[in-house]
Parts: C-alpha cells; sequence; structure tokens
C-alpha cells in the first residue's frame, strides 16, 4: 500500500502557473492542513486544481508552464530520478507536451505512476477504496495494529503468493514454449526420418557420381582391356632387350612396372566385376534423393547437422514436458500452502471484522450515513487472490456502496480515508477534492467539513467548496475571482476577508461590509 517515497510527510509548498484558458500567471504558497478555493462559478477554481494535478501527470494541462514543489526531498531512486533538496514537478506545452522532474525529462507514463504513490483525488471513474482488495488491505493494516502476530502470518501468505505468481509465470512462459515446439513437433519427427531413411554419407554424392561415370563407360574400359591383355603376356621380352644390352637396372625398372601395371589392370576388372552386381536405376533414384538433400540443405554435412539440430529441439521440448510437470508438482504444492494460510487469515479477519465496521460506523455516523455492514465472502473452493480465500463486500444499510449516489460514495469514501488515518500512524498523502460538499444541506456540509479537518492532520488536502461549512474550516484560504476576464488568485489572510467571502456565499451582500450583522457576526464565529 505504501511506498518508500512516503517516510516524511510530503507537502506541496508552492504552485506556479503560466498562460492557461483565463490564466495570465499563478503562483501560490502552501501550508499544511485543509488548502481551500473559494469563488464564484467560473472564475477558474477547477482549471485551477486541475493544473496543479496535470503538473503532477494525474490530469491533462494545456498550460504553457505549470510547476509543483515539494517542501522536501522525496526519493525516486528506482525511477532513475536524481535526489535533490526540494522536488520540482514541472510540465512544459509547446508543441507537445513536456514532463520534467528536478530539470530531469521524465515520461507522462513514469511521472503519473509517481505522482499516484501520493496524490489521492475522488474520482468517480476510479472508485478504488471499495475494491475488495483495498477493503482487505485497510482491514489488514487495522488488525496488525491490534495483534503483532498477524503481520508474520500476512507475510507469510504474501511471501507464497509472489512465488506461487512467480512460478505461475514460469510456467506460462515454458508452456507458450512447449506450444510453440509441440506445432513443429510432427514435421520435425517427418524430417528427421525422411534424413535417418535416407542415411547419407559424407562424400557419398560423389562417389555415386563416380560410379555412374564408371557404369556409363564399363563396356568401353573392358574393351580396352582386352586390347592389351596380348601385350601382358609378352612384357619379359621388353625387359630382356634392356637386359641383354647391359641395363640391368631399367630391365628390373621395366618388370616391376608391368607387374604393378597388370596388378591395378586386375584390380580395375575386380572393380568392374562389382558394377555388374549393381541395380542402375536404383543407382540413379539413390543419386535423385541425395541430390535433392544437397539441395534443401546445402550439403549432406548441412543435412546431417540439421538432423542433430532437430533431434535437440525434441530432446529440448522432451525436457521442457519434464520440466512442466515438476513445475506443476511446484506449483500444486504451494497452492495447498497458500489455502492452507489463506484458511488462518480467513478466521482472523473475521474475529476482527466488527473493528473495522465499528471504526467506520464512527466517521459514517458524523456523516450522516447509515450503518455499514461488511462481509467476508469465501471464494469457490481451492481459489485465492493476491489478498487471501475471501472477497470483502462494503454496505450502507444492506444497499452495496456501488450502488450509492456519488455523492454519498464520496462520504464513504471520506470515511475510509479517515478510519485509515486512526489505526495507521503512517498514513499520509495529499487529497484533491473538487466540491465534495455539493448538493449536501448545511448539516452534512457540517458535517463532511468536520471529517475533512480530522483526515487534515495527516494530509493536506485541496478542496474547492460553495459552502460556508466547509470553507470555514480552512487552514488556508484562496479565493479565486476574475478581474478584466482574467482569472486571478488571492490567499484570504485577515479573518475579515474570510468573513467576507463566506457572507458572499450565503447570498449576504449587503452585509459584507456590515460587521454588526448577525450574519457577519455568524460567519466570524464559524472561522472562529
Amino acid at each position: 500500500i505504501y511506498s518508500n517515497i512516503l517516510k516524511d510527510k510530503k507537502l506541496i509548498e508552492r504552485f506556479y502557473m503560466r498562460n492557461h484558458l483565463s490564466f495570465d500567471e499563478v503562483d501560490i504558497e502552501f501550508g499544511k492542513g485543509l488548502v481551500l478555493f473559494s469563488g464564484a462559478s467560473g472564475a477558474g477554481k477547477s482549471v485551477l486544481l486541475n493544473s496543479i494535478l496535470g503538473a503532477i501527470g494525474q490530469k491533462d494541462t494545456n498550460a504553457k508552464l505549470s510547476e509543483v514543489t515539494f517542501n522536501n526531498k522525496i526519493n525516486l531512486d528506482e525511477f532513475g530520478i536524481e535526489t535533490d533538496e526540494i522536488t520540482i514537478f514541472r510540465q512544459i506545452k509547446k508543441e507537445k507536451t513536456r514532463y520534467f522532474i528536478n530539470n530531469q525529462t521524465i515520461s507522462k507514463k513514469v511521472i503519473t505512476k509517481i505522482g499516484k504513490m501520493f496524490i489521492n483525488s475522488l474520482n468517480p471513474r476510479e472508485i478504488k477504496e471499495f475494491d475488495s482488495n483495498q477493503l482487505i488491505a485497510i482491514f489488514d493494516l487495522i488488525i496488525i495494529s491490534k495483534n503483532k502476530d498477524y503481520k508474520n502470518l500476512l507475510s507469510s501468505f504474501q511471501e507464497k503468493f509472489k512465488n506461487y505468481e512467480a512460478l505461475k509465470r514460469e510456467l506460462n512462459i515454458l508452456q507458450t514454449e512447449i506450444n510453440e515446439l509441440e506445432k513443429r513437433e510432427e514435421f520435425i519427427k517427418f524430417e528427421i526420418s525422411k534424413i535417418n531413411n535416407l542415411a547419407p554419407k559424407i562424400g557419398e554424392y560423389e562417389e555415386l557420381q563416380l560410379t555412374k561415370k564408371r557404369l556409363s563407360k564399363k563396356e568401353k574400359i573392358e574393351n580396352h582391356i582386352d586390347s592389351v591383355e596380348m601385350f601382358f603376356d609378352k612384357y619379359k621380352t621388353f625387359s630382356d632387350i634392356f637386359f641383354l644390352m647391359g641395363f640391368e637396372n631399367e630391365a628390373e625398372e621395366i618388370d616391376l612396372f608391368f607387374e604393378n601395371l597388370i596388378a591395378r589392370i586386375e584390380e580395375i576388372q575386380d572393380e568392374l566385376s562389382e558394377l555388374n552386381k549393381i541395380d542402375i536405376e536404383q543407382l540413379l533414384i539413390r543419386i535423385e534423393n541425395i541430390a535433392e538433400l544437397k539441395n534443401r540443405y546445402g550439403s549432406i554435412e548441412g543435412a546431417i547437422e540439421y538432423r542433430k539440430n532437430k533431434e535437440s529441439e525434441l530432446k529440448h521440448l522432451e525436457d521442457l514436458r519434464k520440466n512442466r510437470k515438476t513445475l506443476l508438482k511446484k506449483i500444486d504444492n504451494i497452492k495447498k500452502e497458500i489455502l492452507q494460510l489463506g484458511e488462518q487469515l480467513f478466521d482472523i479477519r473475521k474475529k476482527y471484522i466488527s473493528i473495522f465496521e465499528n471504526g467506520l460506523n464512527q466517521y459514517l455516523e458524523l456523516l450522516n450515513l447509515g450503518k455499514t455492514k461488511i462481509t467476508l465472502e469465501k471464494l469457490p473452493e481451492n481459489n485465492f487472490l493476491k489478498t487471501g480465500i475471501e472477497t470483502c463486500k462494503l454496505f450502507i444499510e444492506n444497499t452495496e456502496v456501488f450502488k450509492l449516489s456519488y455523492g454519498e460514495q464520496n462520504r464513504v469514501r471520506l470515511a475510509i480515508l479517515t478510519l485509515k488515518t486512526k489505526f495507521i500512524k503512517d498514513e499520509k498523502g495529499i487529497l484533491f477534492l473538487d466540491e465534495i460538499d455539493a448538493n449536501l444541506s448545511g448539516d452534512e456540509s457540517m458535517r463532511v467539513a468536520k471529517v475533512l479537518k480530522e483526515l487534515s492532520k495527516s494530509y493536506q488536502i485541496f478542496a474547492i467548496s460553495h459552502q460556508p461549512q466547509l470553507t470555514s474550516q480552512a487552514d488556508h484560504h484562496f479565493l479565486v475571482y476574475k478581474e478584466k476576464r482574467v482569472s486571478k488568485v488571492k490567499k484570504l489572510v485577515t479573518d475579515d476577508e474570510r468573513v467576507q467571502e463566506i457572507v458572499r456565499m450565503v447570498g449576504g451582500s449587503d452585509e459584507v461590509s456590515n460587521k454588526k450583522s448577525q450574519l457577519y457576526q455568524f460567519a466570524l464565529k464559524l472561522i472562529k
């Protein structure tokens, strides 16, 4: 729930904006607590609030320049951003919008992610406080504040779940690879079988071609042998000529030459005899098959290497299947452990659920809402989520919170945020509220104001209001107004300035300057 960037309470201490809609320039300094903007409709209050959010990547803004300065450094090392003594978020719009943190360029995606860690705005399209996971997370923090042993149990569950998710990711990657190999498995086997059936040997193609050539010239070779064979019986006559001449060495060389020649001719005759055993048709088919293999794989060596690689692929597929089997067993074991821990969490949560309900009811009653009922419903057997084996639902007077009106939902969200600050001492952040008290009665508005006042002890709250109740509770009150169609912002410092604005809100324009009027005295009493 918490990021380490929130070890200390962060406050927005300054906002600067230039050239945005009706605003020429705004330069405002803020303090802790409840920061309130009031003013006539159309003066630019929402534009101003959205521009602050825009500089932190939480809204789109067309300001030429907007800057938000925080009171001290924010540790953003995990995002590769250098930490300075103060932290400045900056948005500049020329042809396109660019974002910076401490003069370091940052993407919209990253600045949005960073901002969400400590900026909260009650957005009707993002009711995250009512999500089951969020409710259970808050519930768990409440239990931890009461039961120290629970933290270890919860940590064990979360660690097991983390390992389970890692194993599932590993399985998905493994299964994807298996699926890809299995698509080709039959074809790979067919290719290997085809090469194995042919059983090619390195150099075989050249030998086959030589055999083919010899077969085509076999008869001619045999005729040549027949025609010279008569000289073999008379080779001694040649050597005798040299011997009688006294050239004994040369005579011996001639004898040796003819002996080797006759032996080689005899070997050739034996080879020709072997050729008689060859089926020419089968030889030609073999040559054709080997040639096709060479064309496909580049060479016999290439075909043999291809077969070796494909056999390795099949071996790898078999290994992957074994790994999957092992991984499935691990997943099954850790799943059993998670379910056991989940049962323990569920039993403890049931014991403490009344504390959650009673704590929330205190603020719901203050906000003039009905009593709450929080239910824990087990998931179907052998199912679990990252928070446990159950889901959590929130009902107000038997109506599920998602079915309440937007105004009622916002008040419930305020109650949950305030409850967190009561049980979770480190709860902190910055909250933006745009007319949270709209369409409420005076009594309801004052109830909201009191809850926000308590919440502002932990949160820096930026709010827009047209109601005197919330305005009177502000720690810092800013008036947004127009002068010659240009929007301006003024901090109301004195009691008289604040009272005059509250009197204007309730429609007492005739009594703004009459400090003795009942309305003026009533407004003065409110802010006091």
